[in-house]
């Protein structure tokens, strides 16, 4: 379980950073950005940054582990970390709502499975 949880966090990182620039160029469209708290130069890449893991944490981490919870000890500090930063409007919204789509695409693959094991279980036995 422990390596579960360890490859779900190590991917949501991966693929944070992989793909940062695209919400991070979308956000630097749609909202004027001067600095950051870390210097003048991107500071959408790591708002993007911290909007994707919000969003793979909570999904990648609930559909390897198969528990919604955990995905939720993964995604609260960094919704945390954008509360106490001070970046109210729009980057919690953005997060919070990535946060919902993360978990509802997980609990949805996770009914899907379950549906098909138990119908492929009935099969077998009926």
């Amino acid at each position: 379980m422990k390596t579960k949880i360890i490859l779900g966090f190590v991917a949501s990182i991966i693929l944070s950073y992989l793909f940062r620039t695209i919400v991070g160029d979308w956000l630097a469209e749609n909202y004027a950005y001067s600095s950051s708290f870390l210097g003048p130069e991107n500071p959408e890449m790591l708002d993007g940054f911290i909007h994707l893991y919000a969003f793979f944490a909570a999904f990648l981490i609930s559909l390897i582990t198969e528990k919604i919870k955990l995905g939720l000890y993964f995604s609260v500090p960094i919704i945390l970390f954008i509360v106490l930063t001070g970046s109210f409007n729009p980057h919690l919204w953005l997060s919070l709502i990535l946060l919902a789509v993360g978990f509802g695409l997980a609990w949805l693959i996770l009914k899907l499975q379950s549906l098909f094991v138990q119908k492929r279980d009935t099969n077998k036995n009926g």
